[in-house]
C-alpha cells in the first residue's frame, strides 16, 4: 500500500477538481466575454453538441447582455473621478468661505461670542478641533441649507461670501452629489446583473468543455482550442 503523500502538503500544494476548470476559463470580465462570443458563435454552427438546459441561441443572447452590462459599468466608473474631483474643489470653496463667514460673526458679536452663532450657520465642531462644514456629504448638503438661513438671518446677503455665493455653491454641491449618488448606484447594480450573468456563463463554459471531452476522448484538447477554449491564454 502506498503511502499517502498529501497528508503533509499544504493546502495549496493539493490540486483540487475545479481548479483544471478554473484554469482553462480567462478571469477577467472582457477576456471571458470575448471568448463566450466566440464559442456562442461557434456553438451556433455546431448544434449538434446539446445541453438540455441551455442552448446556443440563449447562449449567446446572455453573452451579449454581459458584454453590454460590462461596457455600460465601464462608462460609467470611468466618470466616477470627475465628479469626486468636482466635489473635492467645492469642498476646498466651502472651507475657505467658512472661515470669511466666520469672520463676519466675529466683526458682529466679537471673536468670543462668535461661535455661539455657527450652529445657526450649520458649522459644527469636528474631531479636529475645528469649526467647519461636516464633511459628510449628507450632512454638508443639510448644512449648506442652513448656512443661507444663516446668511440671511444675520443680514450678511449682500457680502461676498453671502447669499449669491452660497447659493451658487449649494446648488453645484447638490447636482454633483446627485451625479456622483447615481452613478454609485448605477455601478453597483449593472456588478450585480454582470455578476450573475457571469456565474451562468462560467457554468455553460464549464458544461461544453466537459461534453466535448465525452464527445471526444481522444482529441479533446484540438476540439477545446477550435472552439477558442486556450487556456495557455489566460
Amino acid at each position: 500500500m502506498q503511502p499517502d503523500t498529501t497528508a503533509n502538503m499544504p493546502p495549496t500544494a493539493i490540486a483540487r477538481p475545479s481548479d483544471k476548470h478554473k484554469r482553462i476559463l480567462p478571469d477577467t470580465d472582457i477576456d471571458l466575454g470575448d471568448l463566450c462570443n466566440f464559442v456562442g458563435q461557434h456553438w451556433q454552427q455546431n448544434k449538434w453538441l446539446v445541453l438540455h438546459w441551455l442552448s446556443a441561441d440563449k447562449f449567446l443572447s446572455n453573452t451579449h447582455q454581459y458584454n453590454s452590462l460590462v461596457r455600460d459599468k465601464r462608462v460609467q466608473r470611468s466618470s466616477r473621478p470627475t465628479i469626486t474631483g468636482d466635489l473635492k474643489r467645492l469642498d476646498t470653496e466651502i472651507n475657505n468661505a467658512t472661515a470669511y463667514v466666520k469672520g463676519y460673526l466675529a466683526e458682529k458679536y466679537g471673536k468670543e461670542m462668535a461661535a455661539n452663532y455657527y450652529a445657526a450657520f450649520g458649522i459644527a465642531h469636528n474631531r479636529e478641533g475645528r469649526f467647519r462644514i461636516p464633511k459628510d456629504r449628507t450632512q454638508r448638503s443639510e448644512s449648506l441649507a442652513q448656512m443661507l438661513k444663516g446668511i440671511a438671518l444675520e443680514n450678511f446677503t449682500n457680502k461676498t461670501y453671502g447669499t449669491g455665493f452660497w447659493d451658487s455653491i449649494k446648488q453645484k454641491f447638490d447636482s454633483y452629489l446627485e451625479q456622483a449618488i447615481n452613478t454609485d448606484s448605477g455601478v453597483s447594480a449593472k456588478t450585480g446583473d454582470k455578476n450573475l450573468l457571469r456565474k451562468e456563463l462560467r457554468k455553460a463554459l464549464n458544461a461544453l468543455v466537459h461534453a466535448l471531452k465525452a464527445h471526444f476522448p481522444d482529441t479533446w484538447k484540438t476540439e477545446l482550442r477550435g472552439w477558442g477554449f486556450q487556456k495557455e491564454k489566460y
